[in-house]
């Protein structure tokens, strides 16, 4: 009768020593959650995505095709917005691009990456520009990349 309590024990014991390691192990990685790594994304911004988007901490000039990214992010930044829904926030509008900017530039784990790199800096510049929110303008039917 004794053993199997003492089984039952040990393998409370291992379990619970695998699930500290593992949290140990997430915790200490450079990743940005969900799998991301923000070293990749920020290389991957830089050579895809920088030459129309400005973001300081990237170290890029200034760009002025698409938005100003730290001046987009950082309204909704003070507000509370966090970084998961930065991170879809930017990982839907890698897919649903609008031109200038072609749909899918980044797929897959490149496109998490650069994401979650994009939630992770983006807004926090306190001198960046807060623009006020607008009404969207109106989608065209069919949209401008079905066009021709």
């Amino acid at each position: 009768m004794t053993a199997l309590p003492l089984r039952r024990a040990r393998r409370a014991v291992v379990a619970l020593a695998l699930g500290a390691g593992l949290l140990l192990a997430v915790g200490c990685s450079s990743d940005g959650g969900d799998g991301a790594d923000l070293d990749a994304g920020k290389q991957t911004f830089v050579s895809m995505c920088s030459s129309c988007h400005t973001l300081q901490a990237a170290g890029t000039p200034p760009a002025s095709i698409g938005p100003n990214l730290d001046d987009s992010f950082r309204a909704s930044r003070e507000v509370g917005m966090d970084d998961e829904q930065f991170a879809g926030l930017v990982e839907r509008w890698i897919r649903i691009a609008q031109l200038p900017m072609p749909r899918d530039l980044v797929k897959g784990q490149d496109a998490r990456n650069v994401a979650a790199y994009i939630a992770s800096v983006a807004g926090r510049n306190p001198e960046s520009d807060v623009y006020p929110a607008t009404t969207s303008p109106e989608v065209p039917d069919p949209p401008r990349q079905e066009q021709e």
